[in-house]
């Protein structure tokens, strides 16, 4: 159904849709895709723009294209400040951040995280004010604070504020530096 129907003021939304209707119909037409299959790629041809399946494929998705090294590039650049900007108390958190760069057919994909650290995602997101109890009912919960060894039944956490360390990186994934 075509949303000029619907929508008064789109003659652009229409016309759109008439030239992709138009290409889908016409045999010869420079909006339809026109493949050729030889023995072992595809031809794509647009309107006197030949495309080869095998060629495009090997410049998108694999190592060897120029996209495939442009987001590593960058993928590493997020994960180096991705590991300046966290927290760094003990440091184990730091060194789980890392990045998986996979690509198949239908594209590439870029991983950044960190999947070992069990509070990974609370330091990213921050947490509220919470209650922490012992596992054992009736237990107590024994801990330092300094040099004082502290015993108690229960303990009111103060919540702590997001450091989204990923976040930030991604943000800046796409711009220029």
């Amino acid at each position: 159904m075509p949303l000029y129907g619907l929508i008064h003021d789109s003659p652009i939304i229409y016309a759109a849709q008439k030239l992709a209707r138009k290409g889908r119909v016409s045999s010869r037409g420079v909006y339809r895709s026109v493949s050729v299959r030889t023995n072992t790629q595809i031809t794509y041809k647009f309107g006197g723009i030949k495309f080869f399946d095998s060629v495009l494929h090997a410049e998108l998705n694999t190592p060897a294209g120029d996209l495939w090294r442009f987001l590593e590039k960058r993928s590493q650049r997020a994960v180096r400040g991705a590991k300046a900007q966290v927290g760094k108390k003990t440091g184990r958190l730091m060194k789980s951040i890392h990045k998986k760069h996979l690509g198949n057919r239908t594209g590439q994909y870029v991983w950044l995280g960190s999947n070992t650290v069990p509070y990974a995602y609370v330091h990213h997101q921050g947490s509220r004010p919470h209650l922490i109890l012992p596992n054992d009912p009736g237990g107590k919960l024994i801990f330092r604070k300094g040099s004082r060894v502290i015993v108690t039944p229960r303990v009111l956490h103060p919540g702590t504020r997001p450091n989204p360390y990923l976040r930030n990186q991604l943000l800046h994934f796409v711009s220029p530096k």
